[in-house]
């Protein structure tokens, strides 16, 4: 059975490493959404803004396809290399 992770990483760099290393560990896909983009400024006056500047920070999404038996060393290395799992 095949199953799913998504990370987030803050560096691209991190997550290219954290892709090799799971590669070499025998997974059966990944895929990268290399955004970053900053979302658009509000005016300061509003809330949004608050929480807009927190989304504003670089993120890096790794999906990663493993078999069922391998989900929790691919979730270690995730981890060990900084990613944050959702």
């Amino acid at each position: 059975m095949e199953v799913n992770l998504l990370a987030t990483f803050s560096d691209r760099y991190t997550m290219e490493k954290t892709a090799e290393v799971l590669r070499s560990q025998g997974v059966l896909d990944i895929k990268f959404n290399n955004g970053g983009e900053p979302h658009a400024h509000y005016p300061a006056d509003s809330f949004v803004q608050s929480v807009d500047s927190i989304a504003t920070e670089p993120s890096f999404e790794l999906t990663v396809s493993v078999e069922k038996s391998r989900y929790r060393q691919a979730e270690d290395t995730i981890i060990k290399y900084g990613g944050q799992l959702h």
